[in-house]
C-alpha cells in the first residue's frame, strides 16, 4: 500500500472518504464519535433505545451494539482476558449474562435510531447476526478485534457491500492486511481502527500515535480509533492526529453491573463532552500548510518591524545608519533592506518616527 500524493507528513489528505448510506460520510478532517453501546443495555430493548436517544442528544454520529450468543462465541470454559466484578469465571458465563435479546429485537432499536436521527449499526459475531442486520438494512458493520482472523465472517460481511469498521487490537500488520483483503480491499468501504485490546487500556499502552503510522502504512484507507482507555481524552488525541472516527464504550449508568463494560464506559455527559472535544481538536488540527493564515495578516503587518526615522531628516539629506531604527509596525521598508536605504537621499522632509517607504527616498 503506497503513499498517496495527497498525503502530507501523514496528515491532511484531500478527498478520502467513506460514504455511509443515511449517515453521510466518514472523511478526513472531521472526527466522528461512535457510542459503543455493546451489550450495556443489560438485555433490555427499552434501555437500548434510551441509550440511542441519549447518544443522539449528546451529538454522537452513531450508536453501535453487539449481536452475539454465548454458545457460538466461546466454549464454556474459555478463560477471560479481562478482569471484572460481575461474578463470572469464563467468557461463556460473562456473555451468557448479556445475550438474552433475540437478534430480531434490534429492529425496534434501529427504527428508534432513525427517529432520533442517529446512525444505528452493530458488531455481528456470527452469520445469523449478519443476516438479521441485513433484514434491518443496517448502514455499516463493525468487525471486532478478536475476529480479525475469522475469514468466513469477514467474507460474509464483505458480500453485503456495506461499509465496514475493522478493529485491529492485538493484530500484526500482516494480519490487518489479510483481513482487509477478505473484506474486499476497497478504500471507499473500509475504515481501519487502531486499537489496544486491553480492558481498560493503561495509558502507557494506548499509543494513539499509531494513527499517523496507520495513515502511512494503509494509505489511502481512512483510519479511526477504537478506544478502551478511561476518560474522554482519547477524543482529543484521535481528532488531533487525524483519525476520522473514535469508538468509545458507552453506558447510561456505570454501576449497572451484569456486563463488564459498564465501569470502563463513558456516560451521556462524558459522551457529550467527547463530541465537543473531537469537534474542537479537529478544528485545531487544521491543515498542514506553510502559509499566512487570514487571521495572521494584521500581525504580519503590525508585529513586524520597518525602518523608521530616528530623528527629523531634511529633504536632500543622505541617509546613514544613525538616522534609522527598526521599529513596529511592519508596513514600511523591511529591516533587511537597510543596505539598500543607506546612501539614498530623502525625497522630502521626513519627521522623526516616520515609517519609511520607498516613496520617501530619491
Amino acid at each position: 500500500m503506497t503513499t498517496n500524493d495527497e498525503t502530507q507528513a501523514g496528515i491532511g489528505r484531500v478527498g478520502t472518504r467513506v460514504n455511509v448510506a443515511g449517515l453521510g460520510s466518514l472523511v478526513d478532517g472531521k472526527c466522528r464519535v461512535i457510542a459503543e453501546a455493546g451489550a450495556n443495555h443489560n438485555n433490555s430493548v427499552e434501555r437500548a433505545i434510551e441509550m440511542a436517544r441519549r447518544a443522539a442528544d449528546s451529538g454522537a454520529w452513531a450508536v453501535k451494539y453487539q449481536l452475539y450468543k454465548a454458545e457460538s462465541l466461546s466454549v464454556e470454559n474459555s478463560p477471560k482476558y479481562w478482569s471484572d466484578d460481575i461474578g463470572t469465571q469464563s467468557q461463556y458465563e460473562a456473555f451468557k449474562k448479556s445475550d438474552k435479546l433475540d437478534y430480531g429485537d434490534y429492529a425496534e432499536v434501529a427504527a428508534a435510531c432513525r427517529e432520533f436521527g442517529i446512525g444505528f449499526f452493530a458488531t455481528p459475531f456470527d452469520a445469523p447476526a449478519v443476516e438479521a442486520l441485513e433484514s434491518m438494512d443496517v448502514a455499516l458493520y463493525k468487525v471486532a478485534s478478536g475476529d480479525i482472523t475469522h475469514k468466513d465472517l469477514l467474507m460474509q460481511i464483505s458480500e453485503t457491500r456495506k461499509p465496514v469498521l475493522l478493529s485491529t487490537g492485538a493484530a500484526t500488520a500482516d494480519e490487518i492486511e489479510r483481513a482487509i483483503e477478505w473484506l474486499g480491499a476497497d478504500p471507499a468501504r473500509i475504515v481501519i481502527l487502531a486499537c489496544t485490546l486491553t480492558y481498560p487500556t493503561p495509558d502507557i499502552d494506548a499509543d494513539f500515535s499509531r494513527i499517523t503510522l496507520f495513515r502511512h502504512r494503509f494509505d489511502p484507507f481512512l483510519i479511526g480509533f477504537s478506544d478502551h482507555t478511561l476518560g474522554i481524552e482519547g477524543g482529543f488525541m484521535t481528532a488531533a492526529l487525524g483519525g476520522c472516527c473514535i469508538e468509545k464504550h458507552y453506558t447510561l449508568d456505570k454501576k449497572l453491573g451484569e456486563v463488564p463494560d459498564h465501569t470502563m464506559s463513558v456516560d451521556p455527559d462524558e459522551l457529550r463532552r467527547m463530541v465537543l472535544a473531537c469537534d474542537r481538536a479537529s478544528l485545531l488540527r487544521g491543515q498542514p500548510e506553510i502559509r499566512v493564515r487570514d487571521s495572521e495578516q494584521p500581525a504580519r503587518d503590525l508585529a513586524r518591524r520597518s525602518l523608521t526615522a530616528s530623528r527629523d531628516i531634511a529633504a536632500g539629506v543622505e541617509l546613514d545608519g544613525t538616522m534609522l531604527l527598526a521599529r513596529r509596525p511592519g508596513t514600511g521598508i523591511a529591516p533587511f533592506d537597510l543596505e539598500n536605504v543607506v546612501g539614498r537621499r530623502a525625497a522630502h522632509d521626513i519627521e522623526a518616527g516616520a515609517v519609511l517607504s520607498w516613496n520617501d527616498l530619491d
